[in-house]
């Protein structure tokens, strides 16, 4: 009888501590998906709050390049644009047009027509820089040839080398052809050009050329006889996003063109430095992403080549 009762009550043991067991794995498994659910989301929200800092660092990003934005097209504005209006004022308040001979009279004419034209092309590099900085992309990609487009280029500056007495010496490969905006590549060319003449000593020599072709990237080169810039003036134009207001030669600034040559350069995926030749002048090297020519680009090859005779022929 002792025996029995010992068994039930064993059993019973058994029984009540499997019930205890079962309920406390209950408990567990319960409080495990409990925890799980409560990290599922806690991970969401760390996700969300993770995406928004990402959309703040975003939001910041853009308010300061939009503050950048809104610098440089003041500076630009105030210094810059300003400075050919200037020249014309001063030029004309200096002079008594009605003492003036008809051959001082045509020298002063075609000194004013030179800055007009000079804010002009100033007004259309700024206005194309202002264009690339508020859209996303660079549209308007076109396949053309570098030495075609230089030689276009260089046909404005004819004046200006002549009177300065400037040799320009090119050597340009005929062949190379590069696939972006042909605007934004005659700009930064016209720009390094335009400068090298500033700075350019009276019958100097500027050289032209291509100084490697590696990969995927065309380094071109453009050394002129003049000036050296101050090592200062050089990291800054290399390693800093801003422009420096220093004259040339011949009164003119040269920082608006670089630091927009630099902006727009960034954004097609090139690149521009400088360096000082001793007791020479300086050298501006441009990189610029390289197109390769395949069988399908003969027709637009064709057509460039026959556009580029028509506009040399129009010129001259």
């Amino acid at each position: 009888m002792e025996s029995q009762t010992i068994i039930t009550i064993l059993i019973t043991g058994i029984i009540v501590s499997k019930i205890i067991i079962g309920f406390l794995l209950y408990e567990l498994i319960r409080k495990n998906r409990i925890l799980k659910r409560e990290k599922v989301k806690l991970l969401g929200t760390n996700i969300a709050l993770e995406e928004q800092a990402d959309q703040i660092k975003k939001y910041n990003e853009e308010l300061k390049a939009s503050e950048l934005f809104k610098i440089k097209v003041l500076s630009i504005a105030s210094h810059d644009l300003r400075t050919p209006f200037i020249s014309m004022s001063m030029l004309l308040n200096a002079v008594d047009l009605s003492l003036m001979s008809k051959l001082d009279m045509e020298q002063v004419l075609m000194q004013l027509g030179s800055e007009l034209s000079h804010s002009q092309n100033m007004l259309d590099e700024v206005l194309l820089w202002a264009e690339s900085q508020l859209r996303d992309n660079l549209e308007n990609k076109e396949t053309f040839n570098i030495s075609q487009q230089i030689q276009h280029v260089l046909l404005l500056f004819q004046k200006d080398l002549m009177s300065n007495n400037i040799s320009l010496e090119e050597s340009l490969p005929k062949d190379v052809y590069l696939y972006m905006s042909r605007d934004i590549f005659s700009f930064v060319i016209r720009n390094i050009v335009s400068n090298a003449v500033k700075f350019c000593k009276y019958a100097g020599k500027i050289t032209l050329g291509v100084s490697e072709i590696k990969g995927d990237e065309l380094l071109l080169y453009i050394e002129n006889e003049g000036i050296n810039m101050p090592e200062s003036t050089v990291e800054k134009l290399n390693n800093r996003n801003s422009w420096d207001h220093r004259k040339a030669v011949n009164g003119t600034g040269a920082g608006l063109g670089v630091s927009l040559c630099k902006d727009l350069l960034q954004r097609v995926g090139g690149k521009i430095y400088f360096e000082n030749i001793s007791n020479v002048g300086t050298i501006v090297f441009i990189s610029f992403p390289i197109h390769t020519i395949t069988a399908l680009d003969d027709e637009i090859i064709n057509k460039e080549n026959s556009n580029f005779m028509n506009g040399f022929k129009e010129q001259n």
